[in-house]
């Protein structure tokens, strides 16, 4: 079953959203569904080309989501917390003809047409234009290899990269998923994520709707209100990022007792999760709550994850998630002996199609065999448990958002008075990591400067936090900043 084929199994009187201004039923859904196919079509939009997508967590996504399957339409999810410009880049890159918007975002995208060579066709969610469309199924043969998903990853290159995910990607990422959760007709789950990203999409919402489940969706994540939300809404499972893990903890005094949690899991994912962190987070909520995975944009879904049922342990992010295959390389890629520590490679199914117009970096990441090479760092204990012990990459995740230093770099050195500049991320009790700038002045210029001029081009979670001024930069024997070192600058 490709992922545009359901909700129809479900056209019954089960919720299959519920929202913050109204449920969904699964007919609802359906029909919003093929609303937005015919409505691709009309742009018109033909197999494989892209919709972007910058909305918020409601029913509306969901249903745009659902008719970009349906009609072959590459959906093209976007970051709603990035700027103009760097929208305006994901946007051009996609080559997407029609942006569809929630209200809330208007504001951004009225800043960022300007910016594009090429203008789209844009479509407000809630518009009452879409009702014209036929609530019919579109009349489109849509195959397992056409294009499904485009998301754009940050890289150490700076710019995006999109990554492209094929019909079958997703059709084995829900399925793999949603059986190794024991996901069911009748079960309840709390969406917190964004599902501009694969953890909300591919965890808290397409596998459970797969199944008949209802998702009750919230915009926004709320540390206060979590675990009320979580007993009004009656649901028994969630997702969520290590940073929500450590913000729950700092509003632990006003929660429930453990003993009144009535959840079966809270899947972590995103970032690794510290040993300590999930310790103490299980010695005030609850023995065994947490779940750990992992996943990567590249690869869909989840590949590795600790069992529903059955031991897990603290620091691991699991075992590999069958069919898929999960190995520790050293550098010549030679599979290396349980304990020692080497690069993470993943084979199966779920593994992206490219890099979008990328072949370049396709080809350093997608080896021939099969195997994706996902630049994070770990070992392999004898029972074939995964720990991360780094990332050979030089990303800062921030809250489980990636970000590129050289992205920061090239706006902060537009500033006249900097000569030199490297960012770093810096450690971070609730972020996991933020963002640090080391600075070469050329003439002087203030911390608070730095910010707001890093502020006028980039998303708010990007903006450094910490700001040092500095000599010279660190420099190996060729002359590559070592970023390890910076760090030492901010204790």
């Amino acid at each position: 079953m490709l992922p545009g084929d359901f909700p129809c199994p479900h056209r019954g009187p089960t919720h299959a959203i519920e929202a913050e201004d109204r449920a969904w039923s699964y007919a609802e859904l359906d029909d919003l569904s093929n609303r937005f196919g015919h409505y691709f079509a009309s742009v018109p939009l033909a197999r494989g080309d892209r919709a972007s997508l910058l909305m918020a967590n409601d029913a509306w996504v969901v249903g745009a989501y659902l008719g970009a399957f349906r009609t072959g339409i590459v959906a093209n999810p976007i970051n709603n917390r990035l700027a103009p410009e760097e929208i305006a880049y994901i946007v051009g890159h996609a080559g997407s003809r029609c942006l569809v918007v929630s209200e809330d975002f208007l504001p951004v995208v009225e800043k960022t047409l300007p910016l594009l060579a090429q203008q789209p066709t844009v479509l407000v969610a809630g518009d009452a234009s879409l009702g014209s469309f036929p609530t019919t199924r579109p009349a489109v043969e849509v195959t397992a290899a056409d294009g499904a998903l485009l998301i754009y990853t940050s890289g150490t290159t700076g710019k995006p990269k999109g990554v492209l995910l094929t019909q079958a990607n997703v059709e084995a990422g829900i399925e793999y998923v949603s059986r190794a959760f024991g996901m069911k007709a009748g079960d309840r789950t709390m969406c917190v994520m964004p599902l501009f990203h694969t953890n909300g999409l591919m965890f808290s919402t397409l596998p459970f709707l797969y199944k008949g489940a209802t998702v009750c969706l919230r915009k926004r994540f709320s540390a206060t209100k979590f675990w009320e939300h979580c007993r009004e809404l009656r649901v028994s499972t969630s997702s969520v990022s290590p940073t929500i893990l450590a913000m729950l903890l700092e509003h632990a005094e006003n929660a429930p007792k453990a003993s009144e949690i009535h959840l079966d899991y809270i899947k972590v994912a995103s970032a690794p999760t510290p040993v300590e962190l999930a310790e103490r987070f299980e010695a005030r909520f609850g023995k065994g709550l947490l779940l750990e995975t992992y996943g990567l944009t590249e690869t869909t879904a989840i590949n590795v994850m600790n069992p529903v049922a059955g031991p897990r342990k603290h620091g691991s992010i699991g075992r590999a998630l069958a069919p898929q295959e999960a190995r520790i390389v050293d550098d010549a890629r030679n599979p290396l002996p349980r304990g020692e520590v080497g690069e993470i490679e993943i084979r199966g199914a779920t593994v992206m199609k490219e890099y979008f117009r990328d072949p370049e970096n396709t080809r350093k990441a997608l080896l021939p065999d099969g195997w994706l090479r996902t630049g994070d760092v770990a070992r392999m204990d004898e029972d074939g448990f995964i720990f991360i012990v780094g990332r050979s990459k030089e990303m800062i995740l921030r809250g489980g958002e990636n970000i590129s230093p050289l992205e920061i770099e090239e706006v902060a050195v537009r500033h006249p008075a900097v000569r030199e500049v490297a960012a770093v991320g810096v450690p971070d009790r609730i972020w996991g990591e933020t963002v640090g700038l080391c600075v070469v002045k050329r003439s002087e210029v203030s911390e608070q400067d730095l910010v707001e001029h890093c502020r006028a081009h980039l998303s708010a979670f990007k903006v450094p936090q910490r700001v040092v001024f500095v000599d010279e930069l660190p420099r190996n024997a060729v002359g590559k900043v070592t970023r390890n070192a910076l760090r030492g600058a901010f204790q």
